[in-house]
């Protein structure tokens, strides 16, 4: 499968076999396997702890490029950027969980394909 699909999949909240399925339930709760095509969101137990990396990674990235850049260009100082970067660190996860577990499971049947998806009975 390409890597475009995936990812466009993935941005859509799809599931990233069939690309119909929608992913969640609500913000933070997942269907457990794909509604349309029937394939297990969660491969074994553990899964999306990949996911959780990815989204802190992110978070942290963001923090610390533009931190230095506000505070060294004089656009803030040190105590608002602070304030900022904690508020930002604490809502910013949340926000893009279900976005994060997304382009998990994208990356994952990037790299690792599923061949045993079952056939969903109509």
């Amino acid at each position: 499968m390409r890597f475009r699909t995936l990812v466009w999949r993935s941005l859509r909240l799809r599931c990233p076999l069939c690309g119909q399925g929608h992913l969640l339930r609500s913000w933070f709760r997942m269907h457990q396997d794909c509604p349309e095509c029937g394939v297990r969101f969660e491969r074994e137990p553990g899964f999306f702890l990949g996911s959780i990396y990815f989204n802190y990674g992110l978070t942290t990235l963001i923090v610390a490029v533009t931190y230095p850049i506000l505070l060294f260009n004089g656009i803030a100082n040190s105590q608002t950027l602070l304030f900022a970067s904690l508020a930002f660190v604490l809502v910013f996860p949340l926000i893009f969980f279900p976005l994060a577990r997304s382009l998990w499971l994208g990356h994952d049947q990037y790299w690792d394909p599923r061949t045993d998806v079952p056939e969903r009975l109509p």
